[in-house]
């Protein structure tokens, strides 16, 4: 115990974005004797989950139409929820982000775990044990920096990509460093080279579910791929997550309740859906939580669920207003569930197939998803022939799956804003103002706290 609280105030120290923080430098120098050192020390970084698994960036969720808010309730929100969520161009008003922070301190642990493993005995004895660390540090870096650059970048564009601005991608753990910010070419290229290391050194089970396996890195590039545009990619590192595990949950399980107040299973219990778990930032206006969330879910989205599709029952809860409140993550308590279930992965590969003209192959997937989301005997499977019309149910099934779960919705707007056909303009009313986001607008790249670019000098996005 008293190591493994050691290495968490290393892990805490290493607290890092794009800048040099003289406080840290300072304290370092005095624990200089408790550096990492073995393999159980670097696995002990890795399992403090109130870490690595915590306070994934959701800030992007405030942006997107799943959800609004009674304009009595805008009105008493913090700078940053309500910024958020009238697309305004300030967001943080002189603030921090305790998310940015949160995942470059991740970074900065997997950073350290990475330069650390180097130096180690590569005995055979040991050398499953060593590419397991090593993988483990590899997926959480590549994880960070999709999340930070689906809300810190443009869009990836195969044709613009080279010349976007992407993040810091931070590769070392000397805090003397000051990085600068990279391409979105070199952001995504970086993020996709660190999983295909990962998932060839990771084993195929994780001891936790809090520690990810081969399955999961799979499927954090099918769908990293499938926010390139590249579908045969996504496709293919889709099937390899499904290779080693498919199972759905049916929503018929007893093991999930509406007498329970966040309907699903906690984590710890079994949702086979379940490859990786962590949960997000706490934004309480757009979390399950029963006492503090105060959105209700949009109408449109509401309504487009069946009678007979239990999501309905099981994601939300109508309130003593009437109106419906997002309740049912995934993680089982009151926090929105940021990791990777294996209901997405099957979305991604119907989704990549429809794209490339593989129908059949599509539509088996998002029957064999929706079978299990439907009330016994109630539901009738999907058929068509034309790529097209798969894709659109695809898609509508994907935000009716997903709601609240990542990012996911704000990454799908952003992708989907490149597709005319698929382009949305986003609109809210407050105070009798219309709000309005437009496709491929400016605010889909959210501004760096301003304490970064005053402590690190990088360039602040166009608003």
């Amino acid at each position: 115990m008293k190591n493994t609280l050691r290495i968490a105030f290393i892990c805490a120290l290493a607290f890092y974005g794009c800048k040099k923080q003289n406080e840290w430098l300072d304290e370092k120098r005095q624990i200089s004797d408790n550096v990492p050192k073995t393999l159980k020390d670097f696995q002990a970084i890795i399992d403090n989950t109130t870490i690595m698994n915590a306070t994934y960036p959701t800030i992007g969720l405030l942006g997107t139409d799943d959800y609004y808010f009674p304009d009595g309730i805008v009105s008493s929100l913090n700078a940053i929820n309500r910024n958020g969520y009238l697309w305004n161009k300030e967001i943080f008003e002189g603030q921090p982000s305790s998310e940015y922070n949160s995942a470059y301190n991740i970074v900065a642990s997997a950073n350290i775990i990475l330069e650390g493993v180097e130096a180690l005995d590569k005995s055979a004895e040991k050398i499953s044990d060593y590419n397991n660390v090593k993988g483990q540090a590899l997926f959480f870096r590549a994880m960070m920096f999709y999340e930070l650059s689906t809300i810190f970048c443009k869009q990836y564009d195969v044709n613009t990509a080279t010349n976007d601005l992407g993040i810091c991608i931070r590769t070392i753990s000397d805090v003397h460093h000051l990085e600068p910010r990279s391409s979105v070419e070199k952001t995504y290229n970086l993020i996709t080279h660190d999983l295909k290391v990962s998932a060839s050194l990771l084993p195929a089970v994780a001891v936790y579910k809090t520690r990810p396996c081969k399955s999961a890195a799979f499927a954090l590039l099918a769908r990293t791929y499938l926010q390139m545009g590249n579908y045969a990619d996504a496709k293919e590192y889709a099937d390899s997550a499904l290779t080693y595990t498919n199972k759905l949950l049916d929503f018929n399980s007893e093991t999930i309740s509406i007498l329970k107040p966040y309907r699903f299973p906690d984590f710890k219990l079994e949702n086979p859906e379940i490859l990786f778990y962590a949960v997000g930032f706490p934004y309480a206006v757009i979390s399950p939580s029963v006492s503090s969330n105060r959105s209700y879910i949009d109408s449109v989205l509401y309504q487009s669920y069946n009678e007979n599709d239990l999501r309905k029952t099981y994601l939300f809860a109508i309130d003593n207003t009437g109106k419906a409140k997002f309740r049912g993550s995934y993680t089982g308590i009151d926090m929105v569930f940021t990791g990777i279930g294996i209901n997405e992965v099957y979305l991604i590969r119907a989704e990549s197939n429809a794209r490339l003209n593989n129908v059949t192959s599509a539509t088996e997937d998002l029957n064999k998803l929706l079978i299990n989301r439907y009330k016994k005997g109630t539901y009738s499977e999907f058929l068509t022939n034309n790529p097209d019309t798969a894709l659109i149910k695809i898609l509508e099934e994907r935000r009716k799956e997903l709601p609240f779960t990542g990012q996911i919705r704000w990454q799908d707007l952003k992708r989907l804003n490149k597709e005319s056909r698929f382009a949305k303009v986003l609109n809210r009313s407050y105070n009798g103002t219309l709000y309005e986001l437009f496709p491929n607008d400016k605010r889909y790249v959210y501004p760096f706290p301003q304490n970064e670019i005053d402590l690190a000098g990088i360039q602040q996005n166009e608003r």
